[in-house]
């Protein structure tokens, strides 16, 4: 068979472009939940109910389910109903449980049976005004579209899954109006309603179909605009239905109230401990320079990365650089498009089927949450490959081998940085410290790397490898609270982890400042007061007299926290006496005696104060006192005595 029979072979085409999505992403199989993959099913309640949890799923935010027994009090931007991916969760668990493989081979089932369809629908679409080139383009192009890197977070992120059936059902509602337009089969326009309200029902970026629909039927069929109204009906009605039930479920707001919080709202400045939101310059130059991130993310797709939370991506005046190219690209592109929608409609269909959903997605129409995401680029992915297909193809019309050859040339390399990139996606450890490498002025990627960190520590099985797991965490919590200073839970993680070190003086300074940022945390002060305490211990302990007084000062914050704590009454009486103020140190340790009377050491404490004034009758008294109360006073205190591995 030669190239040109090939680029016509249908057949072929079909199968390998099956054969590549599954080979791709077939080393995703062993891997784990991550990420989203929690909210939408592995601690969904409604999901895990299987079947009998459909009726709350189809009633309920899609997040309800999780965030039922969630008591972090972490929200998200705007409401989410999405309920079809999570029905199609629930009625997979009855039969496989929670075992991640069955669910990544949903998702590369999905991904190859798109990639499928990707092709059919190209063919069909083309075919009416360019039978000769439909096929060889339609490959290319979806052998473009399977291959790019820009999905590895979609097809290796379960909960993506939302994002393949929603550009699925939409491109079947597309064809059915195609089949309609052509063959006027009535039939046609119910099975594009139908398509669409699932494919919004999966995702609302499905939305992009109200115009995607006409488009496609405008510029590939010979038909005039008032014939194009029926045409239009079924996703006019199918985004009707689905508002009217959304509404009807999480109420009548697209979005909620923009938060605040700089982890949900990527307009938010941090100045030192303040915020303060963006003003407009800022925010269109953020969205421009995203835009034009995502498109150099298309042609070059590396380094990838789950997080573009801020600082990864900061805010910028609409007069910089960046964001000055990327409007200039972006315009210059639409214009071009709308100039050559006559006299080259394959390029100019292409390029608004690019840019038209990225803007959507882009911050400019609804808050997003995050700067950008490469999942958000998935409709906008296919506009990129038609359109890179239609030009390779254009320019090498003459040399279609080397068009050829050159796409396998684009796809060998392509698949090499999936195959990679797959490894990252075995699970939160290893996609979290890899994406920090890439996102390194991230709050969001450093808190979650340290927060998986936190959750690994509280199940280490021994204390070299607690030891060795609070190292690796702490400078993640550093960078996050230095990115964000008002990061409270961060700065709480990071006192407990300096608390876990027994890094007693950082601990104090680190619950200090949660406290400035959260005045009734009250669960802090218990730590608090230890830290204190054990920190002008270890000093009294050393008998440092130089530092004795830091000790003392310590001390004293410790007992105004808690003045009934009888280690803490034992530790100033030790600080008292290294300081030579016996008189207080024997008045702190009777005091402490009269709070825990069966404590030979406290015993032990004060009989050795009375030798050190030079009353050793009292001193001796009270040493034997505690040895007739403890047998076992002895190897205590030679237990003591003992140096302990660090």
């Amino acid at each position: 068979m030669n190239i040109d029979n090939f680029l016509q072979n249908g057949k072929w085409h079909q199968i390998i472009l099956v054969l590549i999505a599954l080979i791709l992403y077939s080393n995703t199989l062993q891997h784990d939940f991550v990420l989203d993959d929690n909210i939408v099913l592995k601690k969904n309640e409604f999901v895990k109910k299987g079947f009998s949890g459909v009726s709350d799923i189809l009633g309920n935010d899609s997040f309800k389910g999780f965030f039922l027994n969630d008591k972090s009090g972490v929200s998200v931007t705007g409401g989410r109903y999405r309920p079809f991916s999570l029905v199609l969760f629930a009625s997979v668990y009855p039969i496989f449980g929670l075992d991640p493989f069955y669910y990544h081979l949903l998702n590369i089932l999905m991904y190859a049976l798109l990639g499928w369809l990707i092709y059919r629908f190209l063919v069909y679409l083309l075919q009416h005004k360019f039978p000769q080139q439909a096929r060889p383009v339609s490959f290319l192009a979806s052998l473009l579209f399977i291959v790019h890197p820009l999905h590895a977070e979609v097809v290796n992120n379960v909960k993506s899954i939302d994002e393949i059936l929603s550009l699925l059902f939409g491109i079947l509602s597309i064809h059915s109006v195609l089949i309609f337009v052509d063959k006027r089969k009535l039939v046609q326009l119910f099975y594009a309603f139908l398509f669409l309200l699932i494919s919004v029902f999966s995702k609302e970026s499905a939305i992009n179909f109200l115009y995607l629909t006409p488009l496609a039927v405008l510029f590939f069929r010979d038909i005039q605009w008032r014939d194009l109204i029926p045409s239009m009906i079924p996703a006019f009605l199918a985004i009707l239905s689905y508002a009217g039930v959304r509404s009807m479920v999480i109420g009548a707001k697209i979005y909620e109230d923009v938060s605040r919080d700089v982890l949900l709202n990527p307009f938010m400045k941090v100045r030192g401990m303040s915020l303060t939101e963006a003003d407009t310059s800022e925010k269109l130059g953020m969205i421009f320079t995203c835009l034009g991130k995502y498109l150099k993310l298309f042609l070059i797709p590396y380094p990838l990365t789950h997080d573009y939370f801020p600082q990864h991506v900061s805010l910028s005046n609409i007069a910089s650089p960046a964001s000055i190219l990327s409007l200039f690209v972006v315009l210059g592109l639409l214009i071009y498009a709308i100039v050559t929608r006559k006299s080259n409609k394959i390029l100019s269909f292409s390029i608004l089927l690019m840019t038209l959903p990225l803007i959507f997605i882009s911050n400019m129409v609804v808050p997003m949450g995050t700067p950008m995401a490469e999942r958000f680029a998935f409709t906008a992915s296919l506009g990129f490959s038609l359109l890179f297909a239609w030009l390779l193809f254009s320019i090498l019309k003459n040399r279609t081998a080397f068009a050829l050859y050159s796409v396998a040339g684009v796809s060998l390399l392509f698949g090499g940085i999936i195959f990679l990139r797959n490894k990252d996606w075995k699970n939160e450890y290893s996609l979290f410290s890899k994406d920090v490498q890439i996102s390194k002025n991230s709050i969001k990627a450093h808190s979650e790397l340290a927060y998986h960190l936190v959750e690994k520590i509280k199940q280490a099985p021994d204390s070299l490898t607690n030891r060795a797991l609070i190292a690796e965490a702490i400078p993640h919590l550093e960078k996050a609270v230095q990115l964000y200073p008002r990061f409270a839970n961060c700065v709480y993680l990071l006192g407990n982890l300096h608390y876990l070190k027994k890094d007693y003086e950082k601990a104090a300074i680190t619950y200090n400042k949660y406290l400035d940022l959260n005045p009734n945390g009250s669960d802090v002060l218990k730590n608090l007061q230890v830290c204190y305490r054990e920190y002008g211990r270890e000093i009294a302990l050393r008998e440092s007299v130089e530092e004795i007084d830091k000790a003392i000062e310590a001390l004293i914050k410790a007992l105004k926290i808690n003045p009934n704590d009888s280690k803490l009454l034992e530790t100033m009486g030790m600080a008292y006496a290294v300081k030579k103020d016996f008189n207080l140190a024997i008045d702190y340790f009777n005091k402490a005696i009269k709070m825990s009377p069966d404590n030979g050491m406290l015993l032990v404490n004060l009989g050795n104060t009375y030798y050190k004034m030079g009353d050793k009758t009292t001193g001796s008294k009270y040493i034997k006192q505690a040895y007739k109360m403890d047998i076992n006073l002895g190897a205590k205190l030679l237990n003591m005595q003992k140096p302990t591995v660090q």
